[in-house]
Parts: structure tokens; C-alpha cells; sequence
């Protein structure tokens, strides 16, 4: 039998099972569920602390750690250009919940949100994130986010669990 996240979510967008996404190409939502094998307080640093955000996801990031606080994350492209996105923190509870708005300065389309969640189970952590705001995004967007938030996080997993991302931010 295939582990199930716990946590409720709307009809349209059955909550994934661990280590796949789900989404409803007619909805607003993106889900993914991803089991990490460290702690939450481990993982939490890894979403929230600037030195901590370099070593999976972007290059440069402030994050001021409290709801009505700011977001912001620098991103070095390939090319040389800089993608930046900014955003408000609207979620912050040590060790279980991060949530944030972020849009980059180029979309014409309303900001995204995003809320993670970490939940302990026997010392490692299901990571589910759910990100809303495709509804008024063109389509292709939810495709680059479902894909760049697997990249992503699979980073993420690596680095909580003591390894370094080959070729990630050197």
C-alpha cells in the first residue's frame, strides 16, 4: 500500500501520495509531497535561512521571518541574467509552516502562493507543498513550477540528509 499525506484538500486536487504531484489542469493548485530523511528542524533551516536556501534553491535570499514579512530570491541563470522573485511572508511557524507570495517583476499575471507544511513521522519529514495562483497564470506555468519545484526539492532532500547537489551553486 502506497503512504498517503495526511491533510485535507480541495476536491479538484487530491492531495498526492508521497513523492509525486498532483494538480488539476483546470485548477489553481500544484501539490507535491516529498519524504526527507532529517528532522523538520532540519529541513525548516533549509527553507528559511538565507546560507541555508544557497545550498538547494536560490543563490541569494532575505527572508524576514515573521507573517507581513519579505521574500526575495535571486536566481543565476545559465545565460548570465539574474531572475528575481519577491514576495510577503504570509505563514511562519518554526519547524512546521512557511508560506509566501513571490512573483517576478516581468509577469503580468497576480503573484503565486505557496505553503509548506513539514510534518515529523519517526524522525524524517514529509515535506507537502501546495502553491496556488495557476488560475490566472498562463498555462505553461504550472508545467515550469511542477517541474522546477521537483528539481528543487530533490535538492533540497539531498542536502538535509547530508549530501551536496553535484555541480549545485559552485
Amino acid at each position: 500500500m502506497q503512504e498517503t499525506a495526511a491533510g485535507g484538500a480541495p476536491e479538484d486536487c487530491p492531495r498526492p501520495a508521497i513523492g509525486e504531484s498532483s494538480h488539476n489542469p483546470e485548477g489553481d493548485a500544484l501539490e507535491i509531497s516529498l519524504r526527507i530523511a532529517a528532522p523538520p528542524a532540519r529541513v525548516f533551516a533549509l527553507l528559511t535561512e538565507p546560507d541555508e536556501i544557497a545550498l538547494w534553491f536560490a543563490q541569494v535570499a532575505g527572508i524576514e521571518p515573521h507573517a507581513g514579512g519579505t521574500v526575495e530570491f535571486a536566481f543565476f541563470n545559465d545565460n548570465g541574467t539574474v531572475s528575481v522573485f519577491s514576495g510577503e511572508v504570509t505563514d511562519f511557524v518554526a519547524n512546521a509552516r512557511f508560506g509566501f507570495t513571490w512573483r517576478n517583476r516581468q509577469w503580468t499575471f497576480p503573484p503565486f502562493h505557496v505553503l509548506i507544511t513539514l510534518e515529523d513521522v519517526g524522525g524524517s519529514t514529509v515535506l507537502n507543498l501546495r502553491q496556488t495562483g495557476f488560475a490566472a497564470a498562463p498555462p505553461l506555468e504550472r508545467d515550469i513550477h511542477d517541474e522546477g519545484w521537483w528539481r528543487y526539492l530533490e535538492r533540497l532532500a539531498a542536502v538535509a540528509s547530508g549530501s551536496r547537489p553535484e555541480g549545485w551553486n559552485e
